[in-house]
């Protein structure tokens, strides 16, 4: 095969797969997609074609016996994805997501060195794995989810606290398994702002819960975490 077209060829499954799992990401209703999936698999793999080959014009022009080694440059790729990743991970109410998100492109960006390394068959491979797993894992953690019934709340009212012990006691009763803990986060302009976790009665939907909620005037903000 021509070394360019071979070049070339690496460089398409390289986006391809990167696209793909951009693709599952955003049908997952994740903020990162396919563009940005298929941009750092095409991105890794030619900075990794620049750190193998990008070099031998000059090796030869200077006759000199020089040390390349082709990981030096590729190397850099799995730190600068770790910006890209850092920059989706949120910490919202003093809880973390898009820990997810960030390892999938941290993925990807191995994906794409493996393509511009030549290994097919472990790009491949990778692609599929790291699908699977995107996949299965999403629909055990909601499985998980659904079976335990729990339920985390960010609650911001205009109460103060025994008027919160009485809310809690008040839906513990009409919702929940069991009496729900809470905890107090923060105090801002007269507005109190807490968690409230548990695990909902049976038949018991987070829906109604929320409407149960928001219909109360002291209360302007219900957020599930």
């Amino acid at each position: 095969m021509n070394q360019e077209l071979d070049w070339s060829l690496r460089l398409l499954l390289a986006a391809f797969c990167g696209g793909l799992i951009g693709f599952e990401r955003i049908r997952s209703q994740k903020e990162v997609g396919t563009r940005t999936h298929a941009l750092i698999a095409l991105g890794a793999a030619l900075v990794m074609l620049i750190s193998k080959y990008g070099f031998f014009d000059l090796l030869r022009i200077t006759h000199l016996n020089w040390e390349v080694d082709p990981s030096r440059i590729a190397a850099q790729v799995v730190s600068g994805i770790g910006f890209l990743g850092a920059g989706v991970i949120i910490n919202k109410h003093n809880r973390v997501s898009g820990l997810s998100t960030a390892a999938g492109i941290w993925v990807t960006g191995a994906i794409g060195l493996a393509y511009g390394s030549g290994l097919y068959v472990m790009g491949v491979v990778g692609t599929i794995f790291v699908l699977v797993t995107q996949v299965l894992g999403e629909k055990t953690d909601t499985l998980s989810i659904r079976r335990d019934n729990k339920i985390s709340l960010f609650i911001k009212a205009d109460m103060n606290e025994k008027d919160i012990e009485a809310l809690v006691n008040s839906v513990g009763k009409d919702f929940f398994r069991n009496k729900p803990r809470y905890s107090l986060n923060g105090y801002h302009d007269g507005i109190l702002s807490f968690y409230i976790r548990g695990d909902l009665d049976k038949g018991i939907s987070p829906a109604s819960l929320f409407t149960h909620l928001t219909s109360k005037k002291e209360i302007s903000v219900v957020e599930k975490v």
